[in-house]
């Protein structure tokens, strides 16, 4: 069986989830569930990092995620989140 890949999220993100209400915490939750459960989806937009990696950035709602899938370990890491209605 394939282990299934998980999300890990950067401070920056971390720090604008601690600042919203629990209704919005919680549907975050399951926005980056969604995201570790098909890592392989495409965003609406990408962009790339100071390295040269390739970032999906993708909307969810009022919510803007950006993330990149790392094959290798499994994770999928979400370096920004952006709320579009602040």
């Amino acid at each position: 069986m394939i282990p299934p890949y998980r999300y890990a999220v950067d401070s920056s993100v971390l720090e604008v989830f601690a600042a919203t209400t629990k209704t919005q915490r919680e549907k975050l939750l399951r926005i980056f569930a969604l995201l570790a459960d098909n890592p392989f989806q495409s965003g609406d937009a990408v962009q790339c990092d100071n390295v040269g990696r390739t970032i999906q950035v993708k909307r969810f709602g009022e919510w803007t995620v950006s993330y990149w899938p790392e094959h290798l370990g499994k994770p999928v890491h979400i370096v920004a989140l952006e709320n579009l209605r602040v």
